[in-house]
């Protein structure tokens, strides 16, 4: 089986949900969980629970909530022995949802992620091309990704875009990159101009040497490419809406999942498309119950 180690955050999430139309400036009354995330880590935990071989190079902090997430990855029975520890706090999301599920906003502590030098990675080169596939989320500085991608690009690379801030460090090396997963506002930010015909900012993406496009867009169509190809897909509606997070990361996964057992794109799509919607159903941003079997059912 293919081997894949993930780069990338792995954070406290503080993750609040309003029961009500939420008012601004104001107490709204709600549920407020506490649990780890981070992009990289989250489509860790969904590849592990889809039993692929996977190892996971993250960031650890100074302080108290490094326990809480090495125990979750244990418990997960996640590798993160390449891992790096850093002399300042933990990353943190703090996020607000709507009684539906829908992201109000998201605010997110990564200063410990601006202390990752290129030079932390000139040691572990020996272990990273013991992986076939590199999963990397933007949150890394960008000469750090920059660096990573070309290194590493005789590997099959694939990067979450992440957020319209981040998903511009990987432009310089898109024609490096095998799959890239975007919204419509990063897909905007990367062609530095807004996105109204999704399927023609894909065909002009691709132009820049980039192998495939995922293009998400809310309860929208998904778009994505074949080559030179663009196809349109509509999501799975999840049987209930509790939150949004998460659920572009286990798109992803799923997707990846599929094209790991040699599926074609529209398989894999599909894939990624059940696995999303499964994490539409649950407050956390993965699924605990994410298997196999639920995703090909």
């Amino acid at each position: 089986m293919s081997k894949i180690l993930l780069i990338g955050a792995a954070n406290v999430d503080i993750i609040g949900v309003s029961n009500t139309i939420i008012l601004p400036f104001d107490s709204n009354p709600g549920t407020i969980q506490l649990s780890v995330g981070g992009v990289a880590k989250n489509i860790a935990e969904n590849l592990k629970r889809l039993e692929l071989d996977i190892s996971f190079l993250t960031f650890f902090g100074n302080d108290s909530f490094v326990e809480y997430v090495q125990s979750n990855l244990n418990q997960l029975q996640i590798d993160y022995s390449l891992s790096i520890q850093l002399n300042y706090p933990s990353g943190k999301f703090m996020s607000i949802h709507r009684p539906k599920g829908e992201l109000e906003l998201g605010i997110n502590d990564f200063e410990l992620l601006d202390h990752v030098t290129v030079d932390m990675f000139k040691t572990k080169e020996a272990d990273i091309e013991k992986f076939d596939y590199l999963v990397f989320d933007t949150n890394l500085p960008e000469e750090v990704l920059t660096y990573l991608i070309q290194r590493f690009s005789h590997k099959t690379i694939i990067v979450d875009g992440v957020s319209q801030l981040k998903v511009v460090k990987v432009k310089s090396v898109l024609d490096k990159i095998s799959l890239l997963k975007v919204n419509q506002k990063e897909l905007s930010a990367l062609l530095g101009k807004p996105v109204d015909d999704i399927i023609l900012s894909v065909r002009e993406l691709i132009k820049s040497g980039l192998k495939q496009v995922v293009v998400t867009n809310g309860t929208n169509p998904i778009t994505y490419n074949i080559e030179k190809s663009i196809y349109q897909t509509f999501i799975y509606e999840a049987k209930k809406n509790v939150s949004s997070i998460g659920c572009g990361d286990a798109l992803l996964s799923g997707t990846l999942y599929g094209l790991i057992l040699k599926k074609n794109m529209h398989e894999s799509v599909n894939y990624g498309k059940k696995a999303a919607s499964l994490t539409m159903e649950v407050s956390t941003a993965s699924h605990p119950e994410l298997s196999r079997f639920r995703i090909e059912e």
